[in-house]
């Protein structure tokens, strides 16, 4: 079975301590070594989608209906008057400036498409595993901030996200730590 299918079966519990991943509603196991390293990232969206379920979102998992197909959209969750569009990374390493501006222009038509037919309040989220390995502290070499002072940044890549914020209105773009222990 492929790893969209079980994932979309019921709540999952991930268990580090067994190395596996249970199916809450019918007691199945996949065992870590049963999952490869690029399942990770759906494995972690149906995490982060718990989360915001539990947090009284309701969450359509995009990116397990429709694959790479997703328009870099992982994660649609609405609450009152809210659309959350997120993109999810389970990431071992840093994101480049060139992959959040892959983020932003995947992610366009969604959001403009969305914004088309606005009636709601907008939000972009990038959801990270862990803010520390995902960000450089470092200033990249060719690099410039459109609006917010250097020195006071903590990490520059992500403020580079954010700072879209300034240059386009229509979306709030946030970014937020969900820690999956695997």
């Amino acid at each position: 079975m492929g790893i969209a299918k079980y994932l979309k079966k019921g709540r999952i519990r991930i268990n580090p301590n067994d190395k596996c991943i249970e199916l809450v509603d019918d007691n199945s196991v996949l065992q870590y070594e049963q999952i490869s390293s690029s399942d990770w990232g759906y494995i972690y969206e149906k995490y982060v989608g718990q989360i915001l379920e539990d947090e009284g979102w309701l969450v359509d998992y995009n990116g397990l209906k429709l694959g790479f197909k997703d328009n870099g959209i992982d994660l649609i969750a609405t609450k009152s008057d809210t659309i959350n569009f997120i993109q999810c990374k389970f990431k071992k390493s840093i994101i480049s400036k060139n992959q959040i501006e892959w983020i932003l222009y995947k992610a366009s038509k969604k959001l403009y498409d969305a914004y088309a037919n606005k009636s709601n309040k907008l939000i972009f989220t990038l959801i990270v595993n862990d803010k520390d390995v995902n960000f450089s502290k470092k200033k990249p070499k060719t690099f410039s901030l459109v609006f917010t002072e250097i020195s006071k940044v903590q990490y520059p890549i992500l403020q580079y996200f954010l700072d879209h914020n300034y240059i386009q209105d229509k979306v709030k773009l946030e970014c937020r730590e969900i820690r999956m222990q695997k």
